[in-house]
């Protein structure tokens, strides 16, 4: 008798403990999450899951912590269902100074970190800590950010399912045919003087000479078999072109609107719903906000209060990592 009391609370106080996906995900300050290259954030839906997710990769001078702090942008996709994980970037020097930013493949040296290797290992890692589907992800990503989210289009991608890179393009040399076809949504702004929309012309950044954008989308859309650029249609706030004849699995949009080096409000739905044209959205996705729910470890993150997206965090509960942002 004693005996199967001692096992009961042997096996009742295993069952208690936190799983072992927990623990690979370290924490740092609450929510800040370790991999072994680098950090992430993440915010996801009230339920069960598994949710869709939206990566979202930042711009020059953005915080992952400001990212996730702001309720507009983080209940644009929660709302609809889907996590939102936010990789943070390291410290790069620029020309005029020392920033956040990610390292771009044709400047990457051999003490700067492979930043779509550091996607990859930071996917891995939130399928393991968390309830995300990764086979539905979205990676969105807003000027050095959208560059990147253009790398890992062309040369890893598997990582997601779609992709939708805001005012940026390819910077630096751009193979003729990508690794596979993909499903990419570019945005850009007429007004955009950081980078030009100019689909004609090639222009430069950081000493990285950028192909047209047309050029790009053109690349890209061969990758994918697509046979013909369509006419420019009117679509929500923005002009909207499309290819045609694509692969089944692939498809190359342009979505432009009036403003300047900028994420219109209405970008938010408009690339999810974009996101759900080609995809079956799973049934019953869970509505509603929620912070960050750990796989079987029942524990919510906590937030700061920080500045508006884009921004540098000045203050809140988050402490800034020794080279990350």
């Amino acid at each position: 008798m004693r005996l199967a009391l001692f096992l009961t609370a042997f096996m009742f106080a295993v069952m208690s403990l936190p799983q072992q996906s927990h623990a690979r995900c370290s924490l740092v300050d609450e929510d800040l999450c370790a991999t072994e290259n680098g950090h992430y954030r993440i915010r996801t839906p009230k339920g069960r899951g598994p949710f869709p997710t939206v990566l979202y990769l930042y711009g020059s001078t953005g915080n992952s912590g400001t990212i996730v702090s702001n309720k507009r942008f983080v209940d644009a996709f929660v709302s609809r269902g889907y996590a939102v994980i936010v990789p943070a970037a390291l410290d790069v020097r620029y020309a005029d100074g020392l920033d956040s930013g990610w390292h771009l493949r044709h400047e990457r040296g051999s003490k700067q970190r492979d930043e779509i290797a550091f996607v990859a290992e930071v996917l891995r890692d939130a399928a393991t800590s968390f309830v995300i589907d990764r086979r539905n992800v979205l990676i969105a990503g807003m000027s050095r950010g959208g560059f990147l989210a253009w790398e890992i289009a062309c040369h890893r991608p598997d990582l997601a399912r779609a992709y939708a890179p805001v005012a940026s393009g390819y910077l630096g040399p751009m193979p003729e045919r990508c690794q596979s076809p993909v499903r990419l949504l570019h945005t850009h702004g007429r007004a955009d003087t950081i980078v030009p929309l100019d689909p004609a012309a090639p222009w430069s950044s950081a000493g990285a000479r950028a192909l047209p954008l047309n050029t790009i989308l053109g690349r890209m859309a061969g990758t994918g078999g697509c046979t013909a650029r369509g006419e420019a249609k009117a679509f929500k706030d923005y002009t909207r072109t499309s290819w045609a004849g694509c692969q089944r699995n692939a498809s190359v949009d342009l979505l432009v609107h009036n403003g300047g080096h900028t994420i219109p409000a209405s970008w938010y739905p408009s690339v999810i719903d974009w996101f759900e044209e080609g995809n079956k959205r799973p049934s019953q996705l869970p509505q509603g906000g929620g912070t960050a729910v750990f796989r079987g470890a029942g524990q919510n993150s906590g937030g700061g209060v920080f500045k508006g997206v884009g921004e540098r965090a000045t203050g809140g509960r988050f402490k800034k990592v020794p080279g990350t942002q």
